[in-house]
């Protein structure tokens, strides 16, 4: 009976353990997830700028078409102010830009000064929004810059007095008894790394254990099982000997090693510990932590003592596209080891490039896609350029750099026609960073909050000077006749007014009025007006990257004798890219908000076809019913309610919850049409694409008069430049060759059926190389380089 006793209080103690282990398991699951969500809760950009080319003259000028996505989704942003710095290597800031971001896509150019140095430079982009948190989430790209009259500054050049062998733990530690993985990195200051180097594991007594054979960039690995004995690894180049000392093993903690491209769609995690470790542990629990941002998977660990080693095989498509990061973490929040690993994303875009014809000193050229209204910038170089480099991908500057705390080297070499032995050696890269970007530690305590505000166009702030009786029954109107803008605020009790988020460019004359209400009568009145958000410093200064006495053997390594191109006085105006046949000048194209639009001039003076027929082919769905008329997207539709729809403006007023007025509406009364139905809009309202109509009967009724209260807005967005090349001398030369441009394309829009046409300038070459790279509106993001036949 006793016996019997036993064995149920036996079992109910081993179920309630279990009940309470599960309980555990869930509250440590919970407690992960909240330190997870609250630190990412706030959106946070990703941006990437495709350059023209990274290599420039000083007399040149940076050509830049950027993306912005929001890493919750990967889909473009309604980010709209951008800043654009240039920075010499020591952080000295050279200049700056706001930059008007539409639609996840912004250009622009930065005029280079041509007595500029030799030397690296550096372009850093950024939102307001970046300031709110601790990390640095702006895009820092490095471009190179040779002033003919110096040469080239050798910055690829070892500076072997430098260097150094840096040693990493997998997992950011190093576990007594247990296999480790150590990453080995060798680098000068300038992050340069001789080749064909071999790395030596040697014992205490000078013995060489095993030799590792390090890659091109410098990075490769070996296991060992650590003691008390000091090891040391040992890299010899030329005359001089590079070494290092593996640090001190824990007693205590956990060793994880980690593959994600031995199998297909298969990341396998191991992980181990020792008895030691084990004893310490058993109570704490471990959890297996798998994150990009807020989306997470935690799954609870089993390891045993008769077991000290546990093996999780995870469904690589189970995870996100881009950089994961692996944590170890017990149910008390403490976090054991830490790993970065890349999962490639599922390419689904591919451009085809055909020479289509040739007229007069113009080629051109026809690009067809699997996808639809992609946005896309080209660069088109000759074919033995040395003006690019392999650091500049979009597909490392969306999915990879944002989780690094150094931007991802030869990113190109690694994500172009990409292998086995290519996604080895970018995780022995990953492998091999310093520190991490997140710290987990920081992450429990300081979730970030929205101090700093996120900005979208310009706010301008003003004042009557006037004594008014009544001020909350006068309104300001603003007038810019070159940004097609009528704008009216309300003047408050104290005097003031502001009008928010405007799309103004620089140099901009804006016309104010003082009217009194209900009549909108005019008020002669004296007012004053001031830009209010313009200057937003970034709180993470750049102060260079330049290692003291880095450059002391490079200063003496500058040759003027080079293959460089030379130029006439003169630039000539190279055509931007056009979806179709050549069209006609359009005339409200250079307006911000139209730019990332798709624009149709309407010439066609007996065309009285319906403008709604025009809507409905051009991706948009119109359902007429008596009385009303609707206008939805086309896109398939996952959730439940209505769909969406446009945001439709007629001479730049917005219609309202119907669409009537466009009824009777027809082609020969409409000037121009700027269309994009995948085009994002910000908000709750469950809209998706833009219609912009200006009719032809629309009259400037702006005043001629001299208005007292006309004001010059200097500090607004960069003003939009169409791509202009410099003459060149003589295009056959190997100056041309090295460091020319054939052409440069931003705000390419592709066709509904995912093509579209450029020309580009006949420079009588054979052929001639393409880096395409674009983003479509579900922010699929694509990098592509070819070579095309000319003749």
């Amino acid at each position: 009976m006793i016996k019997l006793r036993h064995f149920f209080l036996l079992i109910i103690f081993l179920v309630s353990s279990a009940i309470f282990s599960q309980n555990h398991e869930e509250t440590a699951k919970s407690k992960i997830g909240v330190v997870l969500e609250n630190y990412f809760k706030l959106d946070r950009e990703a941006i990437h700028i495709h350059l023209n080319k990274s290599t420039f003259l000083s007399e040149e000028t940076i050509w830049y078409q950027g993306y912005i996505v929001t890493r919750k989704t990967t889909k473009p942003f309604y980010t709209s102010n951008v800043f654009v710095l240039l920075f010499d290597e020591n952080g000295k800031q050279l200049s700056e830009k706001l930059v008007f971001a539409d639609n996840g896509v912004f250009s622009g150019h930065i005029k280079l000064d041509p007595n500029l140095d030799s030397g690296n430079y550096y372009i850093q982009v950024y939102t307001n929004w970046m300031n709110n948190f601790t990390e640095n989430e702006s895009n820092l790209v490095k471009v190179n810059i040779i002033n003919p009259d110096q040469g080239i500054q050798n910055t690829k050049k070892i500076v072997k007095e430098t260097l150094k062998v840096y040693l990493n733990p997998e997992g950011k530690n190093l576990i007594s008894g247990v296999s480790n993985t150590i990453g080995i990195q060798v680098k000068d200051c300038n992050n340069n790394t001789p080749t064909n180097l071999e790395a030596t594991i040697q014992n205490s007594k000078g013995e060489a254990l095993q030799t590792v054979k390090l890659n091109n960039f410098g990075f490769g690995k070996f296991y060992t099982i650590p003691t008390t004995e000091v090891l040391r690894v040992v890299v010899k180049y030329e005359d001089k000997i590079i070494e290092n000392n593996l640090p001190p093993a824990n007693l205590i903690g956990v060793a994880i090693e980690v593959s994600s491209f031995m199998q297909d769609n298969k990341t396998t995690i191991k992980v181990k510990t020792n008895k030691s470790s084990f004893n310490s542990l058993q109570f704490r629990g471990l959890n297996l932590v798998i994150h990009q941002d807020q989306n997470y998977i935690v799954e609870p660990l089993n390891i045993n003592p008769n077991n000290l080693e546990q093996i999780i095989v995870v469904n690589s498509t189970d995870l996100n596209p881009g950089i994961n990061t692996i944590r170890i973490i017990d149910n008390e929040l403490k976090q054991w080891s830490e790993r970065q690993i890349y999962i490639s994303p599922i390419a689904k875009n591919n451009y085809d490039v055909i020479k289509n014809n040739q007229q007069e000193n113009n080629i051109k050229l026809a690009a067809f896609s699997n996808s639809i209204n992609n946005m896309i910038s080209i660069s088109v170089l000759p074919v033995e350029t040395k003006s690019i480099d392999d650091n500049n991908s979009i597909i490392a500057g969306l999915t990879i750099n944002p989780y690094l705390k150094t931007s991802l080297l030869n990113s190109n070499y690694y994500l172009n026609d990409v292998n086995r032995l290519k996604y080895y050696e970018l995780d022995l890269a990953l492998l091999n960073q310093e520190s991490p970007k997140y710290d987990w530690d920081y992450m429990k305590l300081q979730p970030p909050t929205a101090h700093y505000t996120f900005d979208i166009g310009i706010n301008l702030k003003g004042t009557v000077a006037n004594p008014l009786k009544s001020k909350s029954f006068h309104k300001v109107k603003l007038v810019s006749s070159k940004e097609f803008i009528t704008a009216s605020a309300d003047v408050n009790e104290n005097g003031t007014f502001e009008f928010q988020n405007l799309l103004l460019t620089d140099s901009t004359y804006v016309n104010l009025s003082l009217h009194k209400q209900p009549k909108f009568e005019y008020v002669d009145a004296k007012l004053a007006l001031q830009v209010v958000n313009r200057k937003k410093l970034y709180n993470k200064v750049f102060t260079g990257l330049i290692e003291k006495n880095c450059n002391s053997e490079n200063d003496t390594i500058k040759t003027v004798n080079l293959d460089l191109p030379y130029f006439k006085e003169k630039a000539i105006q190279l055509k931007e890219v056009v979806s179709k046949n050549k069209k006609k000048q359009l005339t409200y194209g250079n307006i911000l908000s139209n730019k990332m639009l798709r624009g149709h001039k309407i010439d066609s003076p007996n065309n009285s076809s319906r403008v709604l027929n025009f809507i409905e082919q051009n991706g948009f769905k119109v359902d007429r019913t008596i009385g009303k008329i609707n206008i939805y997207s086309r896109l398939p539709q996952f959730n439940p309610g209505p769909p969406p729809t446009p945001i439709v403006y007629i001479d730049d007023s917005q219609l309202y919850f119907d669409y009537y007025l466009l009824e009777f509406l027809t082609m020969d009364e409409v000037d121009e049409i700027y269309i994009n139905a995948l085009a994002v809009v910000p908000g709750i309202n469950n809209n998706l694409g833009i219609i912009r109509i200006y009719t032809k009967k629309q009259q400037n009724t702006y005043s001629k008069k001299s208005n007292p209260n006309s004001f010059f807005v200097k500090d607004a967005f960069s003003k939009i430049s169409t791509f202009q090349n410099l003459e060149y001398e003589n295009a056959s030369s190997n100056g041309f060759n090295n460091f020319g441009t054939i052409n440069w394309f931003t705000k390419t829009i592709s066709d509904s059926k995912g093509n579209f046409t450029f020309d580009i300038l006949d420079y009588n070459k054979k052929n001639c190389k393409i880096i395409i790279e674009g983003m479509t509106t579900d922010g699929q993001i694509f990098h592509e380089e070819k070579v095309l036949q000319l003749k």
